[in-house]
């Protein structure tokens, strides 16, 4: 009486197995079949079976994989069982960041779960819907040049307060504290912080900390995301979540309270609140096409998006700035010297004058070539394509490797070495689809013109005030940490940068 539901368990079983076999084998030869160089997977691994030891970085694997195929436009590798492209040729590149943006929209999958406190953020929402780019177009108006020189001042006012503390070091936590403060001060217009600044700069260091545990819940939210979602995989603890919840929706609560006459990042978010709807018109023939609720937890994900999509990259850059600057003595006298010719020029800080200090942009551009805070960049295409004539199904991942590119002496002679020069002739200057720091095309980075000001309007007054020296206690080269997103120097050793008073 069992033969039959036994022989059943035995044949569906086997099915399975069948599937699931064919299935592996099916996803390990998808570049084989396409005529892709790619490197032997193993099954179900791919080409990222010793990630899992969560020694190396992810970006150390999609560099092993740019430089084993030197000739190559592009090549195709397995990140477990899901079928990646990592391209090399700038053209290949700027193909997919903006000539067909619309067909490779998104980031797919990456580090943050459905509910996450940033999931209606413009980095999660899809970039081929209407809803992301009025929200994105809408949140734009915040960096124009008029609301920069607007919130100018601020900026000034948190460089000044750091000056006039006559630090006699400067280390990642000094650069975070100065991040949060400029950014309450200058975005959201606010210098009390409801629970404390202490608080907030603990809770901001302690998302950005490198731990195995959560790099390998992250690693499961960007490639099994059904399993992540089974097991209750999150980009953050809940209490972290909670924390910036609140803090985003008090901020924004006092904000609508008050008539404070400013036009920054927290009123345009104030107003696109009042809203309650946003109209979405058609690109073809500009009538309305479709609306969309506007939710407390749309605009507290834009809230919380920008604060933390800006704040550890920031602080990044600037650590590595001074870390540069203090090993490059001569670049550093050089732009000590445009910073003095430049506010003798002007009369002082203002929009204007730092805008004008070329040199200092060309050490910044030159230390965001070198330490890129993001390593990669991802697309999928949202329809099946192809990519210099091969045929890629939907949903293919599109790695750029950014520091690689970088790197790559075919794009930057002597890569290795630290030269601003490289950026201060206009006909000389390096295609920009190999230099992406903030990405490019409809999805870069919305607070660019944010961070390049912050960074030299700072820089402008460490370099006016103190001469930088590296700290015999920061080991050179630097060893960076395996288990962040960011490109995050290991904190064991981390860079000491010894301040001089002139």
């Amino acid at each position: 009486m069992y033969q039959i539901p036994l022989a059943l368990f035995i044949i569906t079983a086997i099915c399975g197995l069948l599937y699931f076999f064919i299935s592996v084998w099916s996803a390990m030869i998808y570049w084989k079949v396409r005529g892709v160089k790619h490197l032997a997977p193993w099954p179900i691994v791919g080409n990222l079976g010793a990630l899992l030891r969560l020694d190396k970085h992810v970006s150390y694997y999609y560099d092993k994989i740019y430089h084993a195929f030197p000739n190559e436009r592009m090549i195709g590798m397995y990140e477990f069982m899901t079928p990646t492209l990592v391209l090399r040729d700038p053209e290949l590149i700027e193909q997919v960041l903006v000539r067909e943006f619309s067909t490779f929209p998104d980031h797919g999958p990456l580090l943050i779960e459905d509910d996450s406190l940033i999931s209606e953020s413009v980095f999660a929402l899809t970039g081929s819907g209407a809803k992301w780019r009025a929200v994105r177009n809408k949140l734009l108006t915040t960096f124009t040049t008029g609301k920069m020189r607007a919130i100018f001042p601020e900026l000034v006012a948190s460089c000044q307060a750091l000056v006039d503390k006559r630090p006699k070091t400067l280390i990642k936590e000094d650069f975070t504290a100065f991040a949060v403060e400029s950014f309450m001060n200058s975005m959201f217009g606010t210098a009390i912080l409801p629970a404390g600044k202490e608080e907030l700069v603990l809770n901001c260091k302690t998302v950005f900390e490198g731990s195995r545990y959560r790099m390998f819940q992250q690693y499961g939210l960007t490639y099994f995301t059904k399993l992540s979602q089974f097991f209750n995989m999150t980009f953050m603890a809940n209490e972290l979540h909670n924390y910036f919840s609140s803090l985003m929706h008090t901020l924004l609560n006092q904000r609508s309270e008050l008539d404070c006459g400013r036009n920054d990042y927290a009123q345009v978010l104030v107003d696109m609140k009042r809203l309650k709807k946003m109209v979405i018109f058609s690109r073809e023939n500009s009538r309305e096409n479709q609306e969309f609720d506007i939710t407390d937890d749309l605009v507290i994900a834009q809230a919380f998006m920008f604060f933390f999509a800006g704040l550890d990259t920031t602080t990044l850059v600037m650590l590595h700035l001074a870390f540069d600057l203090s090993q490059a003595k001569d670049c550093q006298e050089t732009a000590r010297q445009e910073v003095r010719n430049v506010l003798k020029k002007y009369g002082g800080y203002s929009w204007d004058s730092v805008r004008d200090m070329k040199y200092l942009d060309a050490c910044i551009q030159e230390t965001l070539r070198l330490h890129p805070s993001l390593q990669f960049v991802v697309r999928v295409n949202d329809k099946p394509t192809d990519v210099a004539g091969v045929k890629i199904d939907k949903g293919t991942r599109i790695v750029i490797p950014l520091q690689t590119i970088h790197m790559d002496p075919n794009n930057f002679p002597k890569p290795e070495k630290y030269d601003p020069g490289r950026w201060l002739d206009e006909s000389t200057r390096p295609n920009k689809f190999t230099h992406l720091p903030f990405s490019e095309g409809p999805r870069v980075c919305l607070g660019k013109r944010f961070a390049l000001m912050e960074i030299a309007t700072l820089f402008a007054h460490i370099l006016d005030n103190f001469e930088l020296t590296l700290s015999p206690e920061t080991k050179v080269p630097l060893i960076y940490e395996p288990n962040v997103f960011f490109h995050s120097p290991i904190s064991k050793n981390p860079i000491r940068v010894d301040l001089m008073k002139i």
